[in-house]
């Protein structure tokens, strides 16, 4: 009698959960490979830097490329040997997803510097932010290769389908994209603050 009724309660039983798990079956570089798509704190900032960025043309593109891969290289260095999450972390993703995307929706021209800078700021929180607990060291650089490696081409893509509009109505769309990510970051960040 007693059986009938306990085996109901052990479905009930929490399993492990990981923050930033895999999927079961694809290991950790594709794992790590597709975090930047899983994660919104990560594709919202990553979709509103590669507008900016793609909007400002070839020239700027490369600039703030090296600032991106060098930053995400040391955040993903940080997350790999501190998986906790830093504090504050999500909040300023929020934050540089609506500053880029408000500046994409105005096409305030940002010098270079800046725009290397933003990148790099928002490579190094998402990198800081990508740390995988509970695996080995070699789990965890597989992991971090492949969050790297879909951050940057995240990035890229992005940037790269910004970059080609021509006519007038394609950059009208990117500037509207550029304004759901400042729109979408504010909102998140008021229902954070609430």
């Amino acid at each position: 009698m007693r059986q009938r009724f306990l085996a109901p309660l052990l479905l009930l039983a929490p399993g492990t959960v990981l923050a930033h798990s895999p999927m079961p079956g694809i290991g950790q570089f594709y794992g790590g490979l597709l975090h930047p798509l899983l994660v919104p704190a990560h594709l919202l900032p990553l979709v509103a830097l590669g507008l900016l960025v793609g909007q400002r043309g070839l020239a700027a593109m490369r600039v703030a490329y090296s600032g991106f891969a060098l930053a995400l290289l040391v955040g993903l260095i940080i997350a790999g040997l501190k998986p906790t999450a830093p504090a504050g972390a999500e909040t300023a993703l929020l934050l540089l997803a609506a500053c880029c995307g408000l500046a994409t929706a105005l096409r305030i021209p940002l010098p270079r510097i800046l725009l290397a800078a933003v990148a790099a700021l928002t490579a190094l929180v998402i990198g800081a932010d990508s740390g995988v607990a509970d695996l080995n060291r070699q789990q965890t650089f597989f992991a971090m290769f492949g969050a790297g490696i879909g951050a940057c081409l995240l990035l890229l893509v992005v940037a790269g389908l910004a970059e080609l509009p021509r006519r007038h109505w394609q950059q009208i769309l990117v500037r509207v994209l550029g304004s759901w990510c400042a729109a979408s970051a504010v909102i998140v960040l008021a229902l954070a603050l609430r």
